[in-house]
């Protein structure tokens, strides 16, 4: 006779399912185009932030870069509603948003490219080492601006 308590059919821990109840990812939504710069207005990107400073959020994934996902995005700085230099580079950090973690962010120089009406601004990107929930901060002078989003494996 056999009794058994407590049995398990899993002799390997690693079978057994696992919880994925992860925390989801509350991304910055878009600035509303009538509360945005009019500078702005004639592009196609959805646009977030306030004052001088004002990110283009992705609309795309990012790509696969050796061990980094590395994510594109513009930034316009405006002085009196237009996209100026004057004030420098803003400077591009970010950190994870649902666990620890820091990402370098790097700025070009400032551009305008094809299809963009006359709007220059500084090409930024981050390179993220995992996907995940990551908070983009930018830096110009003392205005400080932050927005949200989930990075994904492409």
């Amino acid at each position: 006779m056999l009794i058994c308590g407590g049995c398990s059919t899993a002799a390997d821990p690693a079978e057994q399912p696992r919880a994925t109840a992860a925390a989801p990812c509350a991304e910055t939504a878009a600035t509303p185009p009538a509360a945005r710069p009019a500078a702005l207005t004639a592009t196609t990107t959805d646009w977030f932030g306030q004052g001088d400073l004002w990110f283009g959020i992705p609309d795309h994934p990012p790509s696969a870069q050796g061990d980094t996902l590395v994510l594109k995005f513009p930034v316009v700085t405006l002085v009196d509603g237009l996209p100026t230099a004057s004030r420098g580079a803003p400077t591009v950090t970010a950190a994870r948003a649902d666990s620890a973690g820091e990402a370098p962010g790097h700025v070009g120089g400032f551009a305008q490219a094809f299809g963009t009406a006359d709007l220059s601004f500084w090409p930024a990107s981050v390179a993220f080492p995992a996907p995940g929930c990551w908070t983009i901060t930018g830096l110009l002078a003392a205005e400080s601006l932050q927005f949200t989003v989930l990075v994904e494996e492409p």
